[in-house]
């Protein structure tokens, strides 16, 4: 199934050296609404997690998605500069370990 051209045109939309994991929010907003849509059972949130609060808000894209009041998916969204290199790496398994475990409760 081909992505709807409305999610398209938010990522094309995203800079092409993002900065800020907020630039793509919008984006990843309109994907999740567009997987999980008002009229199912789950319900997007947008999420910000304790562990997270001393980061500038411009840091932190996280989104829960839930079944009634169960979590079943978390994002936490990355820039890929945050990615490249394998400390980073490792550094965002270790804090979506601690998220998940937030996330559980």
């Amino acid at each position: 199934m081909p992505w709807p051209a409305q999610v398209i045109r938010q990522f094309q939309a995203v800079p092409p050296n993002p900065r800020e994991n907020s630039d793509f929010s919008g984006a990843y907003n309109k994907l999740l609404h567009t997987l999980f849509p008002p009229e199912s059972d789950f319900t997007v949130v947008p999420w910000y997690p304790e562990i997270l609060t001393l980061r500038s808000p411009d840091d932190v894209v996280s989104f829960g998605i839930f079944l009634g009041s169960s979590p079943v998916f978390l994002l936490d969204v990355k820039t890929p500069a945050e990615l490249t290199c394998a400390l980073s790496r490792d550094w965002a398994d270790q804090q979506i370990r601690e998220l998940l475990g937030d996330f559980a409760g």
